[in-house]
């Protein structure tokens, strides 16, 4: 069927799903209940997610010849859509979600024998060959992108905007490499299945009633990217450097680190949610939802687009990580000063208020 009757397939799967889930939310518990940090008003249905998975799953069984690789990543992905379904159920423990992370993880890297070879030539000085440490490292990679993901699903469409922008960039990536039909049909595939759940979460018409994607699906999104940047970037031939790959996911890794970072340098636990990330910071500077929204999704289109500019200019490595680094460094100082950052908003939302009011 190709690529592109594989993606429209996904779309519809997805969309089909997501009306027949619906129903079901309330029996199953898959619903989020307004908190401390969840200031949404009602309960909202975590179906979006599964519906996106439902859809990528019967599009790719359906529309693509079979492959082991992909099989394996499947079956790791159902178990993993799985235990993030019970866990917007029920609530499993964080330690034992990263455990089951690291275990997907090692029989999606050691069963598919493919991870990654070498980071590239990061420094200037040569290729830095991986060898027996890359399959460990691709484990590491998978959990974070997994976890980077579900950390930054904090407001209305802002992980699916997040995702599309990644998964699109892959596609394009995988597309213009040649020879790697299965990439551009598991990312554009994804990228329709994802449209029925944005257009609900924004509640986009038809769809009146929000929906929520649920750790069931910020954490397929992760793994899902994470699994097509080694595959792009592992195989023989492969689609792109390492380095383009961090600038895809460069606003939830880099929200991740920098958050991460600040909650060792507190004696906290890295794992402890709060109320930090990059999207609360524009909350509480005032910004609506929306605001905050088309902002983000606005810096994360530039991060993509000058990685694709640094591949298809062959762009050196040294200075596309140079310039990640740099960006970590500036974001990572900002949330350390945040609290100045804010008081400068809320003045000149201040003196607006004063001037036209």
């Amino acid at each position: 069927m190709g690529a592109v009757g594989t993606s429209l397939l996904s779309g519809v799967f997805a969309l089909i799903s997501l009306r027949m889930l619906m129903p079901f939310a309330v029996t199953f518990r898959l619903i989020d209940q307004p908190d401390h940090r969840k200031l949404h008003k009602g309960t909202v249905p975590l179906v979006g997610g599964l519906s996106a998975f439902t859809g990528v799953l019967l599009g790719f069984m359906l529309g693509m010849p079979f492959s082991s690789t992909y099989l394996i990543f499947l079956i790791c992905a159902s178990v993993l859509v799985l235990l993030g379904a019970i866990d917007d159920a029920c609530d499993l423990p964080a330690k034992f979600r990263l455990f089951a992370q690291i275990v997907l993880g090692g029989v999606l890297v050691y069963g598919s024998g493919d991870s990654l070879e070498s980071f590239g030539d990061l420094v200037g000085l040569g290729v830095i060959e991986l060898g027996p440490l890359g399959p460990l490292i691709s484990i590491a990679a998978i959990i974070g992108a997994t976890n980077a993901f579900n950390m930054v699903d904090g407001i209305d469409g802002l992980a699916g905007s997040l995702s599309l922008i990644a998964l699109l960039s892959l596609a394009i990536l995988f597309f213009f490499s040649g020879g790697h039909e299965a990439g551009v049909a598991l990312s554009l595939g994804l990228s329709c299945a994802l449209l029925p759940y944005m257009m609900a979460n924004l509640r986009i018409p038809p769809f009146k009633r929000r929906i929520f994607m649920g750790d069931a699906g910020s954490m397929f999104i992760g793994f899902a990217v994470v699994w097509l940047m080694i595959q792009g970037s592992s195989l023989e031939g492969p689609a792109f450097r390492p380095v383009t790959a961090l600038w895809m996911i460069a606003v939830p890794l880099i929200d991740m680190v920098a958050v991460m970072v600040r909650r060792v340098r507190k004696g906290q636990s890295v794992i402890m949610p709060d109320r930090e990330h990059l999207h609360h910071i524009f909350i509480r500077a005032g910004f609506t939802d929306r605001q905050a929204l088309l902002l983000i999704t606005s810096v994360a289109a530039l991060f993509a687009f000058w990685g694709l500019a640094g591949e298809f200019f062959s762009i050196p490595e040294w200075i596309m990580f140079a310039t990640f680094l740099f960006v970590l460094a500036v974001y990572d100082y900002a949330l350390r000063h945040v609290w100045r950052f804010l008081a400068f908003f809320r003045r000149k939302k201040t003196s607006r208020i004063r001037l036209f009011g």
